[in-house]
């Protein structure tokens, strides 16, 4: 493939200052967030996680209650940092600051095969502004880590730096589960770049660094089979509801959710840019050119090997689960403004929409019968003080904890969301046998009854709100406590 001549140089100090001021901002960012709790069900099961392995030694088998079925690798490296700094939230934090970093460093390397040094920043600020990014920043996040090592990946392969290639498919695989699909997608690309589909011998060459991440995770699942008697999930697990296959009305239903996901948190307004950028391109009927013919590979393939578990599967339609195609779909925009040829005026336009869009998505919060994903946003920033605000008006008021029910994500152990040495836990939420509820908008297991109910016959004992962000307490008067 054709270089471009006027690509940035990404190994031009002068051009890697552009990443200044987004190291500043996430630094900034991350200073400011040290202290906020595990947040998601998935943030919380990694909290519990490393908890386990410092009481139990760093024991190789985690019982069921939190194992996730694939190699927990972030969970031993948590609970390695909290062996040696001390078990605290900011060292939770920072140990994700040299990932969302790395992002932002691998990010520069990736629009500098593209673009032109000028124009790196603004296509790096529409990159960087995405919703479902930028709320990963703030929490614990084994999405996090993919998406770097996604990147380290992607940009080895076009540097053709086959041993960190090796590397960085390893911290893929050891990521998360989903690092399996990933890496299948740049291993495509891989093959598509450096034209191997019809040569077999070269084609084998070429994969041979992604061999010994896939023989390491091929390796550990052996050895939790053996262990365990089961991968991926058993029919006593936690997460065995979402692995159920769904019938005909569920697959339709889950497109429905799947295309929302997709357009969700202002990624609307990304779309809308690439379809504007796209059209006069198609509209020619000529053969796609590179760069554009591998950022819509890119994009089309991670949408590929992504759909068919969030379409078949009753729960994994997560918007974490798009971040992948997110990103190559705001760097395709990105290319479209910056790095195609004509019409200025409008692309400086739709540069500010989509920017625009973007950040407004982090005030996208819909009515408390629809869940939302909560951890793809920003909106749930204020959740954290509201929600230690109302246990402290639960304590202060001598309100018993095991008589107030709640649900995910508020339903752990107390010191595992805030490492605060309370065992105390709101139980599931049983509006017929509890007195007190413990109710967020924020929660997306509360069944449409129950909060009709809660509003209805139940009593607001004390309620905070913060921007678009409430937490309540509701009271049944009818029972009385003993």
């Amino acid at each position: 493939m054709n270089a471009r001549p006027a690509t940035a140089n990404p190994d031009s100090w002068k051009d890697r200052l552009v990443i200044l001021p987004f190291a500043l901002f996430f630094i900034l960012l991350n200073l400011l967030t040290l202290n906020l709790p595990f947040f998601w069900d998935k943030d919380i099961l990694y909290s519990r996680i490393a908890h386990w392995l410092l009481e139990n030694h760093f024991d190789t088998v985690l019982p069921d209650s939190l194992d996730p079925g694939y190699p927990p690798a972030l969970g031993y490296l948590l609970a390695a940092a909290w062996k040696i700094f001390g078990v605290t939230l900011p060292v939770m934090h920072l140990l994700m600051l040299p990932f969302t970093l790395g992002v932002v460093w691998q990010t520069r390397l990736l629009l500098s095969q593209y673009l032109e040094a000028r124009k790196l920043y603004p296509a790096m600020l529409l990159v960087m502004a995405d919703t479902t990014f930028l709320a990963q920043t703030v929490v614990f996040s084994t999405d996090l880590v993919m998406l770097f090592f996604m990147l380290l990946a992607l940009n080895s392969v076009m540097r053709n730096r086959r041993w960190l290639l090796m590397l960085a498919v390893t911290g893929l695989l050891f990521s998360h589960l989903r690092g399996l699909m990933v890496a299948a997608t740049i291993g495509i690309f891989d093959l598509y770049r450096n034209a191997c589909w019809n040569k077999p011998l070269a084609a084998t060459r070429r994969l041979l660094p992604y061999l010994p991440g896939l023989v390491l995770f091929a390796t550990w699942m052996v050895f939790h089979y053996l262990s365990k008697g089961w991968t991926g999930y058993h029919e006593a697990s936690p997460w065995a509801p979402s692995y159920e296959m769904v019938d005909g009305a569920g697959f339709v239903r889950n497109c429905a959710i799947v295309l929302w996901r997709l357009v969700d948190f202002g990624h609307v307004f990304v779309w809308t840019v690439v379809v504007i950028g796209m059209y006069p391109l198609l509209r020619k009927r000529s053969p796609l050119k590179e760069p554009l013919a591998s950022l819509l590979l890119l994009l089309g393939v991670s949408l590929l090997v992504t759909l068919p578990t969030m379409l078949l599967y009753r729960m994994l339609n997560g918007h974490r689960y798009l971040i992948p195609v997110y990103y190559f779909l705001s760097v395709l925009a990105g290319y479209l403004i910056y790095g195609t040829p004509g019409r200025e005026k409008l692309k400086r336009v739709l540069a500010v929409v989509m920017l625009a869009g973007l950040l407004s998505g982090n005030f996208w919060v819909y009515p408390d019968t629809i869940a939302k994903g909560w951890d793809a946003t920003l909106a749930h920033l204020p959740y954290h003080h509201l929600r230690q605000k109302m246990r402290h008006y639960i304590d202060q008021n001598h309100i018993p904890v095991d008589r107030t029910g709640s649900h995910i994500p508020n339903t752990s152990r107390i010191d595992n969301i805030e490492l605060n040495g309370d065992q105390r836990a709101f139980p599931q939420a049983d509006l017929s046998t509890q007195p007190y509820i413990f109710y967020s908008n924020v929660f997306n297991m509360f069944t449409d009854e129950e909060i009709t109910e809660l509003k209805r016959n139940w009593v607001v004992e004390q309620e905070y709100r913060c921007l678009q962000v409430r937490v309540t307490l509701y009271k049944n008067k009818k029972m009385i406590l003993h």
